[in-house]
This record gives C-alpha cells, sequence and structure tokens, in this order.
C-alpha cells in the first residue's frame, strides 16, 4: 500500500483511516483506551491522547523525544475551562472570542487539578479548541483531550498522513488521514492572563497583529 494513499487499511502494523464520522469513534475508542492517535487539524498533523491519562501521556512525550515537564497543549470546549483555571470577567470575554478558533490561550491553572500530568510544572494551561477534526474527535471522546504538533524534538510538524508515519510508525495506535494540511505551522498562542495580552508563539496563518485588532474591535486590546 501507498501511505501517501491510505484507505482503510493496516500496512506492517500501522493502522490508518480517513478521515470520517467512523474514523472519529474508532479513535475515540482508542483514546479511551490509553492510546495515542495522530489526527489533522486547519494546518498541521497532530498527536492525541487522553488528557487525564498520566501512561499516555508519558508515551506521548517518549515517542516525541519531549522532556517529562513539557506541558502539553489541552482541547477543551470554554464551558469546562472554569472547572479548571482561574478566570475573570475579562478573561472570559476574550475566551468568547476565540473559543472555537484558531488561537490557543493560555489561562491561569488551578492549584490542583486532574490535568497536572499534562500541564506539568507550569502555572498556566495552554487550552485549544477548534472547528476541526479535533473537534469531531473532542466529541466522540467525551473527555478532555491532550495535543501535541506531530513531530520529534527540532523537526517539522507534520503536514501529511505519510509525515507522521515517517516519524511515528507502529509508536502510534490509529492514523486518520486527512489529505495534506493547508498549514505548516501550529497554532498561535497568546497569554490572556496578561493585560494587554501577549503572544507566546506566532503563526503566519492567524498573525498576533490579526489577533490584537479583533480584541480592539472589543474593546479589550
Amino acid at each position: 500500500m501507498d501511505i501517501k494513499n491510505p484507505v482503510n487499511e493496516t500496512d506492517h502494523d500501522v493502522q490508518i483511516m480517513k478521515a470520517s464520522p467512523e474514523a472519529y469513534e474508532k479513535a475515540a475508542q482508542a483514546i479511551q483506551a490509553g492510546k495515542i492517535v495522530v489526527m489533522p487539524t486547519l494546518t498541521i498533523y497532530v498527536l492525541v491522547c487522553d488528557a487525564f491519562n498520566a501512561s499516555a501521556l508519558r508515551r506521548l512525550r517518549e515517542i516525541r523525544h519531549s522532556p517529562a515537564d513539557k506541558p502539553i497543549t489541552i482541547v477543551m470546549d470554554k464551558s469546562k475551562i472554569p472547572e479548571y483555571a482561574v478566570i475573570d470577567k475579562r478573561q472570559q470575554q476574550i475566551i468568547d472570542i476565540f473559543s472555537p478558533s484558531p488561537v490557543s490561550m493560555y489561562v491561569q491553572k488551578k492549584a490542583k487539578t486532574p490535568l497536572d500530568a499534562a500541564t506539568a510544572s507550569s502555572d498556566a494551561i495552554v487550552v485549544y479548541f477548534q472547528d476541526s477534526p479535533i473537534r469531531d474527535l473532542y466529541e466522540c471522546c467525551g473527555t478532555i483531550l491532550a495535543i501535541s504538533s506531530s513531530n520529534t524534538k527540532a523537526l517539522l510538524a507534520a503536514k501529511t498522513i505519510a509525515e507522521s508515519i515517517a516519524y511515528f510508525g507502529k509508536d502510534v495506535d490509529l492514523y486518520i488521514d486527512g489529505g495534506p494540511a493547508k498549514g505548516d505551522n501550529a497554532s498561535p498562542h497568546i497569554d490572556i492572563r496578561a493585560c494587554p495580552v501577549e503572544s507566546r508563539r506566532e503563526a503566519t496563518h492567524f498573525p498576533f497583529e490579526k489577533i490584537k485588532s479583533i480584541l480592539k474591535e472589543h474593546g479589550l486590546e
């Protein structure tokens, strides 16, 4: 099988499915069982696991060659954020603007949460929620997810399923193929705890100047 065009097949212990409701259901089952999945976003491919499963999080860090104390981005809808973070009125307004969107936000983590294995020693949670296959997977899973770009340390994020397979092979339990990515970098990160909001990571597809302009329109610059 040509891994550039995989369709619901297993090749050399690598399981690949074309993006579909059935694929998201299977991916959700895998994640609930503590496994790791590769999924497309609006731009790049990402690794996904259960944000509450310490074993899965440890394995995700290991296959990426990431340090054990590296915080991992959290996928959750905005209604869940106050359960795990301390949010004031201004921050809630910003969350309402950028959830869902291509923007990831730093929020203040509560003193102790079930997300500590994912956030490690960080005092922040990086929250991500996007209208993409990740949202479809999140809704199928019924649990908060942890995601990280589909690449190993210091290498470019995967833009195709073939690139993801080249990085991880059978270390990933299921690959969901959504075709070539529409971008080439991960989401921008903003710290909404700061006033004014600070950029923590730039992204060409959604520059910080655009974010500031949106905030200004809402009187939140």
